[in-house]
């Protein structure tokens, strides 16, 4: 399938720049064990976090050049309209033949929501795969089948069809009953089309990510997440929960757990009360696991 992007020249993209942002190796061969390789490389080295909506108050610039300057030079995350997008360009340098999707993401019961997340789409040896590394929740660390299902540790995610161009991805974790995470269309789309979803995410009073301060990313041992001021740490089942209430100390976690450099005065509200840290064990369920 072509993609209908209308900003495809990938001629001066800096791959190998970006393939040392996200630590992984590069193949000269586009089969499934590298896109799988992208993945969860990406996952485990760029967060995903919404610290220029929330704290700075400003709309993210979706061309390829401010993303690749952000994300790349300056080391920092982004939402899925950044970190989707940028993936893509990186997935077509390399030669594979993707193209950005539009989502619905359940929260809360609802399946009314505004199609508000990006992801995309690959083509490879005669299956379709998708593929994301922009979510702020339990994600698959790999290219999923459409149609299909990608196993990790102790999750599935499952991609159904549905009606039209509509398919389902579901979770289903230790044996529970399965989850909807999302719907998407199947049909490729133009760069154009996200533009309004990224203003309302970062302007809209009704926006998450205007009323949240959100930074998680994969780590080899399980996880780690920033919600508002509060720290949470997966690691082997054991969970660490550390909540600030110091700018500088928000800072100086930004830096060392997360790479990213963000200084202590442009953060915004925090909680009045400092929380004390806890150590244990808590249900998978729990909203502090982002991934």
């Amino acid at each position: 399938m072509s993609c209908m992007n209308d900003d495809c020249d990938v001629s001066g993209f800096d791959s190998e720049a970006y393939a040392r942002r996200i630590g992984v190796v590069r193949s000269a061969t586009p089969d499934l064990d590298y896109l799988g390789r992208i993945i969860v490389s990406h996952q485990m080295s760029v967060p995903f976090e919404n610290l220029d909506t929330f704290d700075l108050g400003t709309t993210p610039h979706l061309d390829t050049c401010s993303l690749f300057d952000k994300i790349v030079l300056r080391h920092r995350g982004g939402y899925c309209f950044e970190l989707n997008a940028l993936l893509m360009t990186f997935l077509r340098s390399e030669g594979y033949d993707a193209w950005p999707i539009t989502c619905r993401v359940f929260r809360e019961g609802t399946d009314r929501r505004p199609m508000l997340h990006r992801a995309s789409l690959v083509n490879l040896d005669g299956a379709v795969y998708y593929c994301d590394v922009g979510v702020g929740a339990p994600q698959p660390s790999g290219p999923v089948p459409l149609g299909g299902e990608y196993v990790q540790k102790d999750e599935r995610f499952v991609i159904s069809k549905k009606e039209g161009p509509w398919w389902n991805l579901t979770r289903i974790k230790d044996g529970r009953d399965p989850v909807s995470v999302l719907d998407f269309w199947d049909t490729p789309l133009y760069e154009s089309y996200f533009a309004p979803a990224n203003f309302y995410c970062a302007q809209s009073p009704d926006s998450r990510f205007r009323k949240e301060r959100i930074v998680n990313m994969r780590t080899p041992e399980g996880s780690i997440s920033l919600l508002n001021a509060t720290f949470t740490e997966h690691r082997y089942g054991d969970v660490l929960v550390k909540t600030m209430t110091d700018r500088e100390e928000l800072s100086d976690l930004l830096m060392d757990r997360f790479g990213i450099e963000f200084p202590a005065c442009s953060i915004g509200n925090l909680p009045e009360k400092r929380g004390r840290t806890t150590i244990g064990i808590r249900d998978a369920r729990s909203a502090s696991e982002l991934r």
